[in-house]
């Protein structure tokens, strides 16, 4: 049997069987493949509000940001315990942690409130996924040990000779170009 006559048989499968045949073609980039299942799917037809595509946007980037943040957070506790000797130094790698996850999560607000979206995201995601009562808690310390944008710069060129950083402001508007948003 060969490709072609496989797939003349693509309709007598069920739907999940198609959605695994496509899951695993765009895997492989396999557009032939692809191309096919999508032929031979039945339609459905439907309509939809403008604001969809937008709306599926922001869940990912919401979805994404908090990810982003769990994993800032996450890093600064490891570096913490990397040097539990003292108290009173906290390294210039968890405060740089710090400043990033603090970024993130601004730049989502900011992005956020200008959209007039739910403030209360985090919360009710949390009742979902647990971690996320994690960066409520951690929030206020790593906004206290956090570097600001001038002592990110220059520890990143001291270290690193990286002389320019993404700033808020820069974070805010990659996430308003993501969304399709009109520039400001």
């Amino acid at each position: 049997m060969n490709l072609k006559s496989i797939q003349r048989n693509y309709e007598h499968l069920t739907m999940l069987e198609r959605l695994s045949l496509l899951d695993n073609a765009i895997a492989r980039d396999d557009e032939s493949e692809i191309r096919a299942v999508v032929a031979a799917s039945p339609r459905k037809s439907y309509s939809e509000p403008d604001y969809v595509d937008l709306f599926e946007k922001i869940t990912k980037v919401r979805f994404n940001n908090l990810l982003v943040r769990l994993g800032f957070a996450m890093n600064f506790d490891f570096l913490l315990r990397l040097d539990p000797g003292d108290d009173e130094r906290i390294s210039d790698d968890a405060k740089l942690a710090a400043y990033l996850y603090v970024r993130a999560t601004d730049a989502w607000k900011a992005v956020s409130d200008e959209l007039c979206l739910r403030p209360d995201y985090d919360k009710e995601i949390g009742e979902i996924f647990f971690a996320v009562e994690l960066l409520i808690v951690k929030d206020r310390l790593l906004r206290e040990f956090a570097f600001t944008d001038a002592e990110a710069k220059d520890y990143l060129d001291r270290t690193s000779g990286i002389s320019k950083i993404q700033t808020l402001a820069n974070e805010i508007n990659a996430i308003r170009e993501a969304l399709g948003l009109p520039s400001k």
